[in-house]
This record gives C-alpha cells, sequence and structure tokens, in this order.
C-alpha cells in the first residue's frame, strides 16, 4: 500500500515514476514552493515510524510520510499517525524540530543575476503603469514609496522579452536540465507580480512570482520561485538591527519592514514549513529579540511551532484582526504600534 503516493494524489498532484530508486520513485510539481518535477516521493522508503519519504530538490523541504500529513496536509499530530498508519508510541516534544535542515546557500551564477537585475529594472517600471495591482498592494500595507525601495514589479503577456516567457538555462548560466520527456527545461517567469531579493550589495539573487491567473485547483502554487535563484530565506532590511521579525510571506514582510525599518530588519520564510538555511539560523541564534509574526491560521501554527521548536527565546505575536498581516492593515490596523506593543522594555527605551 502506497499511503504517502495516495495522499499525494488526494491532494491534487500528479506523481509520475521515473526510478526503482528506494523501491520505486516518483517525480510531480512541489506542494510548497511549485517547482515543476523538483518535488519526489519515495513511497516505499522504510523510515524510522513510517514507510514513506519525500523531498524538494528546489525548496528543501522533506520528510517522512507523518511529516506529510503533519506539514503539507495540515493534519494535527494524532491525525497524521494514523492517515500515516504510524507506529509511534507517544507524540515527541519538539522532535521534528530539534536542529534546522539548514544548508549552505550560494549565489546564482553571475550570468543569472546579470539577467535577474535587467528583468526587475524593467518589472519596476512596468508596475508603475497598473495602478489597480499599486491600489492593491497599498491596501495591504504596501505603498507606492515600499513598491520602489523594494524593487517590487509587474510582468504580463505581451509581445516583449521579457513579459511571460520560456527561456533556456543556458541563457542564464544555469547547467542544462531534462525534463521526463527528454526536452530540455526551460526558465519559466509568468505573469504577475515580481517580488524580487536582492542583497546589500544591490545584487538580484532570487526572483519570486505572485502568478495574476492563479486558481485554487491549480496544480501549481501561487507563487513561483524562477529556476536559478538562490534558495534560503529573504532577508529584508539591515541585519546588524536590535530586532529580527520573521513573517511568511515577502510581501507581509516589505509591508511591516517599511513601517519598522529604523530597528528591526523582518525574515520572509516563503512558506509556514521551510526550514531555516545556515545564515538566518546563525542570526536567529544571536538576536537577543525574536519576535515571530505568524499568520492566523493552522499553517501559522505550523510555521511557529518549528520556529519556537528551534529557537526556544522566539516571542510569539500574530494580529487581532484578519489572517496575516495584509488582511490587518486592510482592517486598519497601525502595523508599527502593532509591533511595538510586542517588545519589551528594555529594547523600546532603545527604539522610541
Amino acid at each position: 500500500m502506497d499511503i504517502l503516493l495516495d495522499l499525494a494524489k488526494e491532494m491534487g498532484l500528479e506523481p509520475k515514476k521515473v526510478a526503482s530508486t528506494g523501491g520505486g520513485e516518483y517525480h510531480c510539481s512541489c506542494p510548497s514552493c511549485g517547482g515543476r518535477d523538483r518535488f519526489f516521493i519515495q513511497p516505499n522508503y522504510k523510515m524510522k515510524n513510517c514507510i514513506g519519504r519525500y523531498a524538494c530538490r528546489q525548496c528543501d523541504i522533506k520528510g517522512d510520510t507523518i511529516q506529510f500529513c503533519r506539514e503539507i496536509l495540515g493534519l494535527e499530530w494524532e491525525q497524521a499517525i494514523e492517515k500515516s498508519h504510524a507506529r509511534v508510541p507517544q507524540m515527541p516534544t519538539v522532535l521534528r524540530f530539534e536542529k534546522p535542515v539548514s544548508r549552505q546557500i550560494k549565489p546564482p551564477p553571475i550570468k543569472w543575476q546579470e539577467k535577474a537585475k535587467v528583468f526587475v529594472d524593467w518589472a519596476s517600471r512596468e508596475i508603475e503603469k497598473r495602478p489597480d495591482i499599486l491600489d492593491w498592494l497599498e491596501q495591504r500595507g504596501i505603498s507606492r514609496e515600499a513598491v520602489r525601495d523594494y524593487q517590487i514589479g509587474y510582468t504580463q503577456n505581451q509581445k516583449s522579452k521579457y513579459g511571460e516567457f520560456r527561456r533556456p538555462f543556458s541563457e542564464f548560466g544555469l547547467q542544462e536540465e531534462l525534463r521526463q520527456d527528454g526536452r530540455p527545461k526551460e526558465i519559466w517567469i509568468p505573469k504577475g507580480i515580481v517580488i524580487p531579493t536582492i542583497e546589500p550589495s544591490g545584487a538580484v539573487v532570487r526572483l519570486k512570482i505572485r502568478r495574476d491567473d492563479w486558481k485554487p485547483t491549480d496544480k501549481v502554487s501561487k507563487y513561483v520561485v524562477v529556476s536559478g535563484s538562490m534558495q534560503g530565506m529573504n532577508l529584508v532590511g539591515d541585519r546588524g538591527s536590535r530586532v529580527m521579525a520573521v513573517v511568511e510571506s515577502e510581501l507581509d514582510a516589505y509591508s511591516l519592514h517599511h513601517k519598522v525599518k529604523d530597528f528591526a530588519f523582518v525574515v520572509a520564510v516563503g512558506s509556514n514549513n521551510k526550514n531555516p538555511d545556515n545564515f538566518t539560523d546563525h542570526l536567529a541564534k544571536i538576536k537577543h529579540f525574536l519576535l515571530i509574526c505568524h499568520d492566523n491560521d493552522e499553517g501559522g501554527v505550523t510555521m511557529l511551532d518549528k520556529w519556537r521548536g528551534l529557537y526556544p527565546h522566539a516571542k510569539a505575536h500574530s494580529t487581532s484582526i484578519g489572517k496575516d498581516i495584509g488582511e490587518a492593515v486592510q482592517n486598519g490596523i497601525n502595523l508599527r504600534e502593532w509591533f511595538l506593543s510586542a517588545l519589551p522594555e528594555e529594547i523600546l527605551r532603545k527604539t522610541i
């Protein structure tokens, strides 16, 4: 009985068998980052407490069938144990998060960075032509000034080399990879809001697109990470700031950072179940005040559970209105005052 395979199919994934590794290996799109064919499932691989394991070679999520039920399907522990047919005597306290699966991250090739920089500059000009997109961003706390500061852009279907397009990996300095049908894989940039990760040096090292035409029934995620992007998390602001805040989405990170950038930097995790990379892990350990601004949903609880398990000194803080920071702003919250309300007196004295 291929339990993990069946669970993946239940949630709309279409895993296809590509090898006999681990009793059979299947590939499909990643439910976390949307990477095509980078997510693999080995449903018959024997783990400590259950059968089956999974991983994504793009965003680095990984785990067994129990963890799939917990972090991908969002089930409670008891439900996950029952669903995965696992044999675990009792729920571990912080077993899943004793230490992060942190990895050394490296920037993409220089050629990729150069191409990405040209694209970001173009997309930054294009978004100025879309007052509807700018108004939507402003409603969620990202002003016109913030759009320019963080170089948020827009790309759409049009007769332009920078519209929605597909390009060979080699054009971006990447090593060629083949699809299951033997054809070369391509760089894909879909229509939508362009969310770049820009290093203090000005180098563009990651591109994420919030797809305009995404629908809940889509097999590809609402957010697409462009192939070749640096892995890890998006760090927004001065890493030497006194306060480190952690949020789930990049757009929430920009909204929050623009209000508290004089004393805090913000980490955008990108998904509620993603593990910190080695650099983010280092910063989280040395920062005196670490604030986890989690969403008000099951995914937010999962993220909070993970980060407090990894860093016991972390404090939790969520909005009293709305699912996330964007919805809270739409409902009239003052982001700076809300954030300051979570800080201890010794930090406040140095901030105000």
